[in-house]
């Protein structure tokens, strides 16, 4: 059971920090990190997160990486190893929370994070919608469609089912475009015998 009167002090918060970034194992941008810890505030203070987070970049056991404009924290190999030898300062109550915690959030927040959204006004005034769904590493687009709407309401509308439907979508357009199916053959065999009549 956990120590209700437990209180991080601040080489436990960075030691906590990277053992959040072991367990999510993916790169984290600063919102995301931030709706965790604001998320579980008997982990730690804001302010001593902030605080500890910058001292774990300046130690080099995060990297930082700029990925289409934005900054992405990803546990390195000295952070590794640095939670490999201090991990048991985390309580083991602590651990089992963050763990729990990551186990039901993961998806969620890699989704929050990969399927992103904006929208602009045009100079006819309609608004475009711009969809996308980024690759595991946030280095490129799987896919980016573009919607030119007639109003500002269509496309927030569009923007605010974007994260509930993305993955329907990536796999509708995957199924239409790529994966083989029997119609293929027939297509196939359709064009073959159109040629061998032309000849």
């Amino acid at each position: 059971m956990r120590d209700k009167y437990f209180v991080a002090d601040e080489i436990t918060i960075k030691i906590m920090l990277l053992f959040i970034f072991e367990k999510m194992d993916i790169p984290l941008t600063e919102s995301t990190l931030t709706e965790i810890i604001t998320e579980n505030p008997d982990w730690m203070a804001y302010m001593d997160y902030k605080n500890a987070l910058g001292g774990i970049i300046d130690s080099k056991f995060i990297i930082v990486k700029t990925i289409s404009g934005k900054s992405m924290y990803q546990l390195s190999q000295d952070g590794r190893m640095c939670l490999s030898h201090f991990f048991t300062k985390i309580p083991a109550s602590i651990r089992e929370e963050i763990i729990k915690y990551v186990g039901e959030n993961k998806l969620k927040m890699k989704r929050n994070q990969e399927y992103t959204f904006d929208y602009f006004k045009n100079s006819d005034a309609t608004h475009t919608a711009v969809l996308k769904i980024k690759s595991d590493s946030m280095a490129e687009n799987l896919i980016e469609i573009r919607l030119n709407l007639p109003t500002r309401t269509d496309a927030l509308r569009a923007t605010s089912r974007w994260k509930a439907v993305a993955p329907k979508v990536f796999e509708t357009i995957w199924e239409i475009l790529i994966e083989k199916d029997d119609k293929d053959d027939e297509v196939k065999n359709k064009g073959d015998n159109d040629n061998k009549n032309e000849d």
